[in-house]
């Protein structure tokens, strides 16, 4: 679960980054017009990151 985690939370800074440099931009970076969709993806993934600790932490016992 670990692992899973700090994925989870790699792809949501590098989601978030994204989002910086398409909103800073103003262009289609990666092919994305608006630079919300990167946040709302990284929101969710940020949520999974959090998810995984709390059951890392609680099955680790």
């Amino acid at each position: 679960m670990k692992k899973l985690a700090w994925v989870t939370g790699i792809i949501a800074f590098l989601l978030m980054l994204g989002g910086l440099i398409n909103f800073f931009n103003k262009g289609a970076f990666l092919g994305v017009n608006h630079a919300i969709n990167f946040f709302h993806v990284a929101n969710s993934t940020w949520l999974l990151t959090i998810a995984c600790i709390l059951m890392d932490h609680k099955f680790e016992k």
